[in-house]
């Protein structure tokens, strides 16, 4: 992902839109993304979306914006904003991992959840009763990759950093 660039997201089943428009250091090196909010062309200025200390992940090259059914949308922040394109009634996720050295790395929508995974953390919200579900790791332990299903079963992989070997394992959501 280009990082001197804006970047636009745009979903397929309503006409809303993310634009990524300025690249911002917080504090410290930590960075994020200023961005917009348009639902029908029109910018939404509503408290959840101010940049001021908190925007967008950096590296969003594995996002995916809208559920299949076209009913949710992500705003991959820190705290987690679910969109309801039906009620257009926005909800925050506070995340109990703090930023540092947990970076976004993709999300996945499952039937009606959507999965999240940083670089030591995974969350796993149902888009219908707004339920969530966190695991966290220790700072140094690994760094997250992916997760899929196998078997109705949610599969991680990993990079274990006490011997750097790539693995995989079933966690509980």
């Amino acid at each position: 992902m280009k990082l001197d660039i804006q970047h636009l997201y745009k979903a397929l089943k309503s006409n809303t839109e993310i634009l990524a428009t300025e690249l911002e250091e917080l504090n410290y090196g930590r960075m994020f993304w200023k961005f917009d909010f348009l639902v029908d062309n029109q910018k939404i200025n509503i408290s959840l979306l101010q940049c001021e200390f908190e925007g967008l992940f950096v590296n969003l090259d594995h996002f995916k914006m809208e559920s299949e059914n076209g009913k949710y949308i992500y705003i991959p922040k820190y705290n987690p904003i679910i969109y309801n394109t039906g009620s257009k009634e926005f909800k925050e996720y506070k995340s109990p991992i703090e930023p540092q050295n947990n970076d976004f790395v993709r999300n996945y929508f499952f039937d009606n959840n959507l999965i999240i995974l940083h670089e030591r953390s995974v969350y796993k919200i149902n888009l219908e009763s707004g339920d969530i579900v966190h695991i966290s790791f220790e700072f140094g332990s690994v760094v997250l990759k992916d997760i899929y299903l196998l078997d109705e079963k949610f599969m991680l992989k990993f990079k274990n950093l006490s011997n750097y070997d790539d693995e995989e394992k079933e966690i509980k959501l």
